[in-house]
This record gives structure tokens, sequence and C-alpha cells, in this order.
């Protein structure tokens, strides 16, 4: 159980922050779906667009879909919120 959640909790981070050619075609997808949400008069749904560009909300709502058990979506997410945490607290201390 605690393997399948570090791997489900990295495989998100992967997704959102760390994989390089993804970056580009979730920008554009971000900006299509904020402009056409505005578009069509349906503001409030544009921030859904953070569900891929946020480690915690991609690995709850990916595994809740994948897996389909809520307190497991509820762990990898938490787990993704760490994992994310612990690498903006170590680029920022490379940073100083």
């Amino acid at each position: 159980m605690i393997y399948e959640i570090i791997t489900l909790a990295l495989f998100a981070v992967w997704f959102t922050r760390w994989f390089e050619p993804l970056n580009t075609i979730r920008g554009w997808f971000t900006d299509v779906w904020v402009r056409a949400c505005i578009k069509a008069g349906f503001s409030s749904l544009s921030s859904l667009a953070i569900v891929i560009n946020c480690p915690k909300c991609f690995g709850f709502w990916f595994t809740l879909f994948y897996k389909q058990d809520f307190f497991l979506a509820l762990s990898v997410s938490f787990v993704g919120f760490l994992i994310n945490f612990i690498i903006d607290k170590i680029n920022w201390e490379y940073e100083k």
C-alpha cells in the first residue's frame, strides 16, 4: 500500500513538474481553457485548469479515477504535496 501511494504521488509530481516536454503542452492547454471559459461566460470553470498544474490536485483526481478509492486518493494527494514541498525547499536553499 505504501509503495502504491509513493508511486502514484511521484507520478503526479513527475507529470506536473518534472517532465519538461509537457510544460509547453500544459501551458498551452491552460491558456486555451481559461480563454474559452471566459469567452463562454463560465469564468468559474477556468479554475479547473489547475488540476493539470498542481501535483496534489492531479494526484488526487488521477488516483480517484484510476483506482476508485477515495482514501488512497487522499493519501496520494498528501504525499504529492509533501514531495512538492521538499523539492521547493531544496530548490530555495540552492538559490540562496
